[in-house]
């Protein structure tokens, strides 16, 4: 099935090109308030990861980036629009001892309220194994879904009496990845997002349908039935509908109301997992697959001790060697470099011997990004040896393999000691052949990387985005659409709200998101028509699969966001009525928006955070109309900003 490109564009009567600034504003003293979280105990403490763990840039990032406070279904939600009947909001929280808090915002008292709820089992692991962080998401009013990290997900019921609320498991599942090799193999899993859906079952009575992302090396979309009257914790079983495979960890991840799909947005696109990794024939490279082609060998025949190739690295770059036959040529060589791929063919006039193992890469994802102008690769002809030397573009970041994660079927160890680096040199030229037309004794051949594209090396602060919508359905063709064009760079998404949507029945909306346009950020709302995704069996419009509209913008965002080295979170408000930026040990900075397009200013409020102490701050949701809640680390607890009088 075709897959719908969707174009993303802005709406030039949103843009005020007359804006010349934002004018400082204070906050009164009496709009901050500091609260303990979890008293008397250490507050909520971030699991941490040893320094030796061998992680991606990427990875450390969304580590880093990770919003360790989770909101309740009731955090904003007006009735009619009428904001004054929205009920007292509800954050959670989870810390290293997998205690599950909630804070609860009593907007009368103008108080924020933290009681310890219950104390989540905490997974059995074995050494070195990394757990993702605990996640807790919201799936009603009165359910959440939390994860432990590793491959359990428990269902937890809320009964409110009074002013407290208390918890209650329900339910809980464990997850299994269709790569795993053991039943009882524990997988890391971060649980992207979840909802519950009213269905009804075989037997005619409703149930509710839960139905969650996460994300391990691939993206999977679980979904759990359960009925509504649980009067005890049940053994859920899970049932995958299908499993999509990237390169990098998704920014944003949203399902539909529809129940019919979710919006995943990411560096790069996703591809749907047609093969385990546990079903192929062979543990090595194989001919013909994604991951890569060496050309004579033998499918079906075990591969040879020595590796298809051997590579290094420092803080600053990374060192690969293949063995190629004796007197190749230059001129049989296409190697080409991109942001964080790899693409590289070795034409020979005459084959090969079948012991060497010929490399044939097309677009092989790296396992980080490169400098792609200071890449070369060098070519000893005499003994057929190929080098690429890769610029690491995250200096001091350490791979664990060459090739993205899933994708390199049998990765290749680093070969730390130079001097062994130097023995597996001389080691593959005992697998190189002569050739008829070979030049014994040439001189090396030195040659830069071929067709860069300049444009690959984009600005550090922007992150470039596409989005896809990915149809809730078995099959191989569940991408039904994707964004078209480039220049999307990422800044954003609004904080969940779950707004009563008055004439349409759906319960929630997905998250706006915010993008950099010249030096502007534009919110766009993602829009999808219920039953406008074609059927195998029919052919239908496709144009209301997945929509952008863009709906306001916060002038200069894109510019004053660059500046800030420090940020942590960069979110707005569902209504649009300003845009918030958090540091990761300080300030909070609050951009204001208004509906009058011709105004050369706004309105600007900085909140320090610290307060002279040292900080580091965890999480930042918004609750109930207007107040901004900041997560801080251990005793430092967490500040209350009315930002709404």
């Amino acid at each position: 099935m075709a897959i719908t490109r969707v174009p993303i564009q802005q709406d030039r009567l949103l843009l005020n090109p007359k804006f010349e600034g934002y004018k400082l504003s204070f906050l009164e003293e009496s709009r901050q308030h500091f609260v303990p979280i979890g008293a008397p105990g250490p507050g909520v403490v971030v699991p941490k990861l040893p320094s030796s763990a061998k992680l991606s840039y990427r990875q450390v990032q969304a580590r880093i980036r990770h919003n360790h406070l989770y909101p309740g279904w009731n955090s904003f939600k007006p009735t009619n629009g009428d904001s004054g009947s929205t009920r007292n909001g509800i954050l959670f929280a989870i810390d290293d001892d997998f205690m599950l808090t909630v804070l609860q915002y009593d907007k009368e008292a103008h108080r924020l309220r933290s009681k310890r709820l219950l104390q989540i089992p905490a997974p059995a692991v074995p050494l070195n194994f990394y757990l993702e962080f605990p996640v807790v998401k919201p799936v009603s009013p009165d359910y959440i879904l939390v994860s432990d990290g590793a491959s359990t997900f428990y269902l937890v019921r809320l009964a409110s009496k009074g002013m407290e609320y208390e918890a209650t498991i329900e339910a809980t599942t464990t997850f299994h990845p269709a790569d795993t090799l053991e039943a009882d193999e524990s997988t890391p899993c971060l649980l992207l997002e979840a909802k519950a859906f009213s269905v009804t079952d075989g037997n005619g009575e409703q149930a509710l349908e839960v139905k969650a992302s996460t994300d391990t090396a691939m993206d999977v979309d679980a979904d759990n039935n359960l009925g509504t009257s649980l009067q005890q914790p049940l053994e859920l079983s899970t049932r995958v509908i299908h499993s999509i495979r990237g390169t990098d960890i998704p920014f944003y991840c949203a399902l539909d109301p529809s129940n019919e799909g979710y919006v995943i947005g990411s560096n790069t696109t996703y591809k749907v997992t047609k093969e385990p990794v546990a079903e192929l024939p062979t543990h090595f490279l194989e001919p013909g697959s994604e991951a890569m082609d060496l050309d004579g060998t033998d499918a079906g025949a075990a591969p040879t001790s020595e590796p298809p190739y051997i590579w290094t690295q420092t803080e600053t770059d990374v060192t690969i060697c293949f063995g190629l036959p004796k007197g190749t040529t230059k001129q049989a060589i296409h190697c080409k470099f991109s942001r964080q791929g790899l693409a590289l063919q070795v034409n020979l006039s005459q084959p090969a011997d079948q012991a060497v193992r010929m490399p044939n890469l097309e677009n092989m994802p790296l396992f980080d990004e490169i400098q792609t102008d200071e890449c070369l690769w060098t070519l000893e002809s005499a003994t057929g040896i190929l080098t690429l030397n890769l610029e690491k573009k995250h200096a001091k970041t350490r791979w664990a393999q060459v090739f993205a994660e899933g994708m390199d079927v049998d990765p290749v160890e680093e070969t730390l000691d130079p001097s062994a680096f130097a023995e597996f040199k001389s080691a593959l030229e005992k697998y190189t052949t002569d050739q008829a037309n070979a030049g014994p004794g040439r001189a090396s051949t030195v040659h830069p990387s071929l067709a860069q594209d300049p444009q690959e090396d984009i600005d550090a602060e922007g992150e470039e985005i596409k989005f896809s919508w990915i149809q809730a359905e078995d099959g191989y063709d569940i991408v039904r659409a994707t964004t078209i064009g480039s220049g999307h760079d990422w800044i954003g998404q609004s904080f969940p709200s779950f707004e009563a949507n008055v004439g349409d029945g759906q319960p929630f909306r997905m998250p706006s998101v915010c993008m950099k346009h010249d030096v502007d950020g534009l919110v766009y709302s993602i829009q999808h028509v219920p039953g406008s995704a074609p059927s195998r069996s029919s052919i239908q419009q496709a144009s209301g699969i997945m929509r952008f509209e863009h709906v306001s913008t916060f002038d200069a965002l894109a510019f004053v966001q660059a500046s800030k080295r420090e940020k942590r979170f960069v979110m707005h408000d569902p209504q649009g009525r300003f845009a918030v930026i958090v540091e990761s040990s300080r300030n909070v900075y609050i951009y204001w928006h208004t509906t009058d397009q011709k105004l050369k200013q706004e309105k600007q409020t900085v909140v320090d955070v610290s307060k002279g102490q040292q900080v580091d701050i965890i999480g930042c949701q918004l609750i109930n109309d207007g107040v901004l809640v900041i997560l801080m680390e251990g005793k430092h607890g967490a500040l209350v900003i009315e930002l709404q009088s």
